[in-house]
């Protein structure tokens, strides 16, 4: 069946037909070229950071025009319908590659697909390196060759994707130019490309249908090249790329994307304002870049919800939507590149690639995945376009007195906010990288800012705070800086109030752990205002102390090292703090809400904690907002401790295992790690003495007591018969005092010289005493209730010791 966009697209169809041509004698092979890497290729820097890839192929996506001397109908008569993707995007990862395989065992027989062995992707891959020259005489012949290791498999026609592209990605089609440029051979079509009058689209497409592989062509445009956000003349952006059908679904693939790569280009006609909070003012400077081979597996099936912010077909079937957007969306859009949903990002401010400011400060927001947030870095670029502005005040604004600090970084847990100023009207950009923890950062996204109105109330951040930015992070968690009371890297407060931070130290740490704390102003001139810090060995915390008391924005670095050098240390924590709502995104009630919420927490009180989190939630404060979701950390640190203070006191063997596997499951393990080997020193002791405790707090008195008591009931008889039973002894009748008492001596003794007990004998004695209550017997006797206590801890350890063997 064919397809709503099919060969009526393309005005003119011309199938090459393939030339048969004798093999050369001497087989010679094509030269490769080895995949770059972000790590090892030399480019042409355009940055002074060494750990920013700014001009790695993930820095700009090279172009290629759909210029094209071999015209293909988009796809062929028996071809199925575009439609939405229903299963896995990335079907790649459903491939079984197997990496561990033994050379000599399998059969010559490629057909014969159940003797044969498994194949790993780097057999693939350099199979398909190993291409002879002579191979590219025909079609046939190369086609042959790429499928002779993979024919007869379940999957051979995704490995046949991957192998084609893997080759193509290794021809240095400059090399070719002097052949004879035709489509009816794999050699000619290398000299159509090297000579730019074909596309890597078009010969995939080839290749694939000859390899009995259905691909579609699709026409439309791309961000690409010299794309800058907010660019709408199409014209300049029309291309191809392709889809494959497999598994029954259609799957995008860019093979010029797979398989070339810009290096070192960079645009000029800006003014680098700042880079990394730190002020430049430097005019770019113009490179070509050069284009180079690559292997880039994330445009081998890529997510179409993911590609549509790349590409636009002129087909909107093949965008493979379940929602198609428009053109004009398309091109409106944010400015998004792969690795931005490789880190999982999400942006939550608004999705478009040019912005809009007049007269306020403008927010960015992403969001990253829980999991990995407190694992990576971002960063920024922040750029004003010449002649955009006034030239008076862009060379005021150049001056290094004037130098600006305009953009905060600002850390939220999982949320990013990069709070921008504008001192001029002008057109800005900013550009975001990102990336793990000690790993290159490559760029993200970036966005066009048109500004009509100069902020009002600019001001300067108060100091550059480096890549660490604004709240905590990776380098403040390695320093054992944990569960922070303000997430948030900004926080807003009240002149004359004073502020607390707290962190929960790392329980390895915190002995030999020096802090320094400097608070710093805007213009260095409050000589009034304090910080210090304290650390509380009791509850293992990090307390630090503000006292603003003058209206303004400072900024709050904290050091950490160890040994006694208080000069070696160094910045694992920076906060602003301002006593101006300008940053703020919240309405009064939900401010006074929050501040109720961060006191509750510094107070540690379980019940003011719920309500301050309930009061948030009705102020419609988000339940999964950073300082609601560190309030629930703060109650679950709580709990934790209090169920650690059970267990010592009930010093009985479940409670005390059953605690240390909610402290190694937990979060917390870090800061409970000490109290963890005690508990499991304790558990060891326990479980020496036949697995239940040996001194229940009072209940050896108990017995003492029974053994001069002038009282008697059912409830105390009960309790005595349950213990009678779990020592295997049968039930006695209890008529008097006397009976009570002689009974009381014997357990007594049993007590003392404890032997193993038997399931069967706890399942009777659990049936026994649970007749009555805990608190049932306490009203009755005080004695008897410790005895009830103990019976239940010891049928309870003896029942799960059971659990345990099963």
């Amino acid at each position: 069946m064919g397809t709503a966009c099919s060969a009526q697209d393309v005005p003119e169809i011309v199938e090459p037909e393939p030339v048969e041509v004798e093999r050369e004698e001497s087989p010679e092979p094509v030269e490769s070229t080895p995949q770059p890497s972000i790590h090892k290729e030399p480019s042409i820097a355009s940055s002074d950071d060494p750990n920013k890839a700014s001009d790695f192929e993930e820095f700009f996506i090279t172009f290629e025009s759909d210029s094209d001397e071999i015209k293909l109908p988009t796809t062929e008569s028996d071809y199925p319908a575009p439609v939405p993707n229903t299963t896995e995007h990335n079907l790649t990862k459903k491939i079984q590659w197997f990496e561990n395989t033994d050379p000599n065992t399998g059969s010559d027989d490629a057909d014969n697909y159940v003797e044969e062995r498994e194949i790993t992707k780097t057999e693939i891959d350099l199979h398909a390196r190993t291409v002879q020259k002579s191979d590219l005489n025909s079609f046939a012949q190369l086609i042959n060759y790429l499928d002779n290791p993979i024919k007869g498999r379940p999957t051979r026609d995704e490995m046949m994707v991957r192998i084609i592209l893997v080759w193509l990605s290794n021809q240095v089609v400059e090399q070719f130019v002097s052949e004879q440029g035709t489509g009816k051979t794999p050699l000619g079509f290398l000299s159509l490309l090297g000579q730019k009058k074909s596309t890597y689209s078009t010969f995939f497409t080839v290749l694939c249908r000859k390899a009995n592989v259905k691909c579609a062509q699709i026409h439309g445009v791309c961000k690409a090249g010299d794309y800058q956000p907010g660019d709408t003349d199409v014209d300049k952006l029309t291309c191809f790329w392709n889809a494959v059908y497999i598994q029954d679904s259609w799957r995008i693939i860019h093979p010029y994307w797979v398989c070339r790569s810009v290096f070192g280009k960079r645009s000029s006609g800006w003014i680098k304002l700042e880079e990394d909070g730190k002020a430049i003012g430097q005019r770019t400077t113009a490179a070509a870049g050069v284009v180079k081979n690559a292997f880039k597996e994330y445009y081998i099936m890529p997510d179409p919800s993911q590609f549509i912010y790349r590409c636009h077909p002129d087909c909107k079937e093949w965008q493979l939507l379940p929602t198609p957007i428009s053109r004009e969306t398309f091109l409106n859009q944010a400015y998004l590149l792969p690795p931005f949903w490789a880190m999982e990002m999400k942006l939550v401010s608004k999705n478009a690639c040019c912005l809009y400011s007049s007269g306020k400060t403008l927010t960015l927001t992403f969001e990253t995945s829980k999991a990995t947030a407190n694992e990576i870095n971002l960063d920024y670029e922040f750029l004003l376009k010449e002649g955009s502005a006034q030239r008076d005040d862009e060379n005021e604004m150049l001056k290094p007195e004037n130098m600006p600090r305009l953009v905060a970084k600002i850390r939220n847990a999982s949320e990013w906010n990069f709070d921008i100023q504008f001192p001029i009207e002008g057109i800005y950009k900013i550009v975001i990288f990102g990336g793990p923890d000690k790993h290159p950062l490559l760029r993200l996204c970036e966005f066009k800012i048109i500004c009509t109105k100069r902020t009002e109330g600019c001001r300067l951040i108060p100091f550059n705070p480096g890549k660490l930015g604004f709240g905590p992070g990776p380098e403040s968690d390695k320093a054992g800086l944990l569960l922070p009371s303000h997430r948030n890297g900004i926080i807003t407060i009240d002149r004359n109030n004073p502020t607390n931070l707290r962190f929960l130290l790392d329980s390895d740490a915190y002995k030999s752990l020096n802090v320094k704390t400097e608070l710093v102003d805007f213009d260095l001139k409050d000589n009034k205002s304090s910080v210090k810090s304290v650390i509380e060995n009791e509850t293992k915390e990090l307390k630090i102390i503000t006292n603003i008391v003058q209206n303004g924005d400072y900024g709050l670095r904290i050091f950490t090292g160890t040994g006694g050098d208080l000069e070696g240390l160094t910045v694992v924590c920076n906060y602003l703090i301002t006593t101006s709502n300008k940053l703020s995104r919240e309405k009064a009630n939900q401010r006074i809400a929050r501040q109720k919420l961060l006191s509750s927490i510094e107070n540690g009180n379980i019940i003011e904690i719920k309500e301050s989190i309930n009061k948030c939630v009705k102020e419609k404060i988000l339940e999964n907002d950073s300082d609601i979701e560190n309030a629930q950390r703060k109650l679950d640190v709580l709990q934790l401790r209090k169920d650690i203070h059970d267990a010592y006191l009930r010093n009985h063997l479940g409670t005390i295992e059953k605690t240390i596997h909610s402290l190694k499951k937990s979060l917390y393990e870090r800061i409970f790690r000490k109290t963890i080997q005690e508990l499991d020193s304790l558990a060891n002791k326990l479980r020496s003495s036949h697995g239940f405790p040996q001194q229940l707090p009072n209940v050896l008195n108990a017995f003492s007591e029974l053994n001069h008591t002038h009282v008697t009931n059912e409830m105390v008889i009960n309790t005595l018969t349950a213990l009678m039973v779990l020592f295997g002894d049968r039930p006695r009748n209890i008529q008097n005092i006397a009976d009570v008492q002689s009974l009381s001596q014997e357990l007594s003794h049993k007590v003392r010289n404890q032997t193993d007990l038997k399931p069967e004998d706890a399942r009777q004695a659990e049936a026994i005493v649970d007749k009555y209550s805990y608190e049932q017997i306490k009203q009755t006797s005080l004695a008897a209730a410790a005895i009830y206590q103990w019976v239940k801890d010891v049928v309870s350890t003896v029942l799960q010791r059971e659990s345990s063997v099963n």
